[in-house]
């Protein structure tokens, strides 16, 4: 068997292009502190994919940006990496631990055999990571889980991730227009999520950013930013070019853009008006205007056992938005 690195930092992947990113900034931050090497598996975002049928996005996103390198897995993720005494110690710690011990964290105790588990609703990152370096006795992994939403984690590492998220490829030439726009006024990414979000399977949890969040939104652009230039962007942009209505100078992105060259638009704008998609948050957060403004829903989700609070910044300027009506 190849002999592994002193650290790996493993995760499988969920979601797409705007869940990828957060999972992926979370494992660079530890690898900032701890070294080794990333690894992920797609298994599940293409699972997803099937599962939904043929559903645009559900793949390897990253590989379209400068991220850090990561080694590509398969198939379970304790059977690729761990030895077979770390599979024997894993799985009957685990098995004792949730038929007896569930209420407990057993975080140490899986460190204690280089087996770190790290989900941002519940670890102590620098007390973990200590005893991590320190006592584990055996080769490490550190096993990530969950969508891992949570900025304070990777903050610290913007610098590195304004490079990691910045594509691969130069700008399109048929945008060439429209990067100018963007860049010779005080554009105003306006980002409208629909697709799944108006799906009845989503709806009630997601849908809060409708059309009178979208002209509050506007109507507050105006008093905040001089003559400010609308750039929409949206997975439905004739919806938007038949429903949303503006007396703001403002321009479309086509729609047909790959999800690189469409990121790369919305954050090279100088201001924001956000959904509720982690593909709309990360536009801001990549954004390089130090005063941007932000304009976002005053909540994440409708569904009240999910805590988004952290998705929306002290900085942002909230618009109240109600539960939609059907």
């Amino acid at each position: 068997m190849q002999k592994r690195k002193k650290m790996i930092i493993a995760k499988s992947i969920l979601g797409r292009l705007g869940n990828q990113m957060f999972q992926y900034a979370y494992c660079r931050a530890i690898k900032e502190v701890v070294g080794g090497s990333l690894a992920f598996s797609f298994d599940k975002v293409y699972q997803q994919k099937e599962a939904d049928g043929n559903t645009d996005g559900f793949e390897d996103s990253l590989q379209y940006f400068n991220v850090d390198d990561y080694e590509l897995f398969n198939g379970d993720i304790h059977s690729y990496f761990c030895n077979k005494l770390q599979l024997f110690l894993y799985r009957s710690l685990h098995y004792i631990k949730r038929r007896w011990f569930e209420k407990y964290s057993w975080q140490l105790v899986f460190c204690r055999i280089g087996l770190y588990y790290y989900n941002d609703k519940k670890n102590n990152f620098q007390k973990d990571i200590k005893y991590l370096r320190k006592k584990a006795l055996f080769p490490k992994c550190v096993f990530c889980y969950d969508f891992l939403e949570e900025p304070e984690r990777f903050n610290s590492i913007r610098p590195i991730l304004l490079n990691d998220f910045t594509p691969k490829f130069a700008p399109l030439e048929r945008n060439k227009k429209l990067y100018e726009i963007i860049n010779s006024n005080n554009s105003v990414c306006v980002s409208i999520r629909r697709g799944d979000y108006i799906n009845t399977q989503y709806s009630d949890s997601f849908y809060i950013c409708d059309e009178n969040y979208f002209r509050l939104a506007l109507n507050k652009i105006k008093q905040l930013v001089n003559n400010p230039v609308i750039i929409f962007f949206s997975d439905d942009i004739e919806w938007v070019k038949k429903n949303i209505n503006t007396d703001i100078l403002s321009y479309y992105e086509s729609g047909n853009d790959p999800v690189w060259e469409k990121l790369r638009l919305m954050y090279s704008c100088k201001h924001f008006i956000i959904s509720n998609s982690t593909f709309s948050w990360w536009a801001q957060y990549l954004s390089r205007n130090t005063n941007k403004i932000v304009i976002s829903p005053d909540h994440w989700t409708n569904d009240h056992t999910k805590n988004a609070k952290h998705l929306i910044s002290n900085d942002f300027i909230t618009i109240p938005c109600g539960k939609p009506s059907k």
